[in-house]
């Protein structure tokens, strides 16, 4: 069984900045299927987001979650343990605290994972964890009064870190301390009028951590690979969502402006035809001169330019007719050279094999007289 904080806590967890708005943070909870959001700033943290800080200091106030910061409503006084400390040490300041969540936090503030109750129950011991469950459950808790709203909200840079979690060796008097807290507890959870209760949460919470300690080692690899694909797909969804917001609005500025603009076009033509038709009124006859004029001129511009264009396709067309008849006469030409050519070369050839022929007939002519010649001697 892991006794290592880091060996059953949930490693990196979902983020929050603090000036995000409460409905998006809700969104990303929703996604994730978690109900708690650390806040972190340049990788340290410094609050706390939980599901229930949505519910009581905005939805129970009526107040809009999209104007509502999340630095406005987080949970600021944290208690935080070390990577490397125990699971008995989770368990002591989970009873003292009565807080079902801590975040696991480097010396140097960096948040580096989330140990949780049910994380304890898989691993831990069954009547550690029923004792877990009943000092967590008890009212009048510090953890239920701060999120109550019993204290001021505020949001500190830093964190008001407890020296015990993240140190790993303790001073003795604050561990004596711890232990008379949880004994006490201890004490009031074994009166007679909770021995019953106690009795079945414990075996209620033993059969829940057998059971969950079989399917944990398989659901938790599951959950990692489908935290990150869910991650990659809310990532690329808000990508994806922003680029087709932006391209909305453009488009509705464009057409706001291009709208404007034509109403701007259409009052001033308005106006300059009403202008135009009061001052006409005495000038219809030149106009209509003017008119007749200028139909004229481009009556006759439209023909000159029509016998221009006739002309000019004229021209073209000839130039290709003559092109076409040198291209067809360049192409003989050379068909005529090309078979020369042959002719030349087989007349070359048949020469240059009767040249063959008659020095073999000759070499042979003086083979046979040299054989005479010797056969004489």
């Amino acid at each position: 069984m892991p006794q290592n904080i880091r060996d059953v806590m949930t490693s990196n967890p979902c983020t929050i900045d603090a000036d995000r708005s409460v409905a998006y943070a809700a969104k990303m909870m929703l996604e994730e299927d978690v109900g708690l959001a650390p806040i972190v700033e340049g990788g340290k943290l410094i609050g706390m987001l939980t599901d229930r800080d949505i519910a009581t200091r905005v939805a129970a106030d009526g107040r809009d979650p999209d104007q509502v910061k999340v630095r406005d409503v987080a949970s600021t006084q944290l208690f935080t343990i070390g990577p490397r400390q125990d699971l008995d040490e989770a368990l002591r300041m989970m009873a003292k605290h009565q807080v079902r969540r801590l975040p696991v936090v480097e010396a140097d503030g960096r948040l580096v994972g989330v140990v949780a109750q049910a994380d304890i129950a898989r691993e831990g011991n069954d009547t550690q964890t029923g004792q877990l469950v009943e000092e967590i459950s008890e009212s009048g808790g510090q953890m239920s009064s701060i999120e109550e709203g019993q204290f001021p909200v505020q949001f500190p840079r830093q964190i008001e870190e407890q020296p015990e979690t993240l140190v790993g060796e303790e001073p003795q008097v604050e561990e004596q301390r711890e232990e008379e807290a949880v004994s006490k507890v201890q004490a009031a959870s074994s009166r007679g009028r909770r021995k019953r209760s106690t009795a079945k949460r414990k075996t209620a919470t033993r059969k829940r951590s057998t059971a969950k300690r079989k399917t944990a080692a398989k659901k938790s690899t599951g959950t990692r690979k489908r935290k990150t694909a869910s991650r990659k797909r809310s990532t690329a969804k808000r990508t994806t969502a922003k680029r087709r917001s932006t391209a909305k609005r453009s488009t509705t500025k464009r057409r706001s402006t291009a709208k404007r603009r034509t109403t701007a076009k259409k009052r001033t033509t308005a106006k300059k035809r009403t202008t135009a038709k009061r001052r006409s009124t005495g000038k219809k006859r030149s106009t209509a001169k003017r008119r007749s004029t200028a139909k004229k001129r481009s009556t006759t511009k439209r023909r000159s330019t029509a016998k221009k264009r006739s002309t000019a396709k004229k021209r073209s067309t000839a130039k290709r007719k003559t092109a076409g008849r040198k291209a067809a006469g360049t192409r003989k030409r050379k068909t005529a050279t090309r078979k020369t050519a042959g002719r030349k070369a087989a007349g070359t050839r048949k020469r240059k094999t009767a040249t063959r022929k008659t020095a073999g007939r000759k070499a042979a002519g003086t083979r046979k007289r040299r054989t005479t010649r010797r056969k004489t001697r």
